[in-house]
């Protein structure tokens, strides 16, 4: 494993201290196992691209790609 370091409040350790002696755990396992849980999310979040399109019907028109930038900046 690799070591790391990371500064936090005094109030999240103490937090993390409480609830790694409640579960008889050290503290950097539940850190780690927090640090797991993150990237799982992150990895099964997907991409916006993988969301379905709504059958609404065509397109009234094609847009050009600074036509699109403008209508959301615009």
């Amino acid at each position: 494993m690799k070591a790391i370091s990371l500064h936090v409040s005094p109030e999240t350790y103490q937090e993390y201290k409480e609830l790694a002696q409640m579960q008889g755990k050290p503290v950097a396992q539940l850190i780690r196992e927090a640090m797991e849980h993150y990237l799982e999310q992150k990895r099964s979040a997907g991409s916006i691209f993988d969301i379905p399109t709504h059958s609404s019907g065509k397109l009234k028109k094609s847009w050009t790609r600074a036509e699109l930038y403008e209508e959301m900046l615009g």
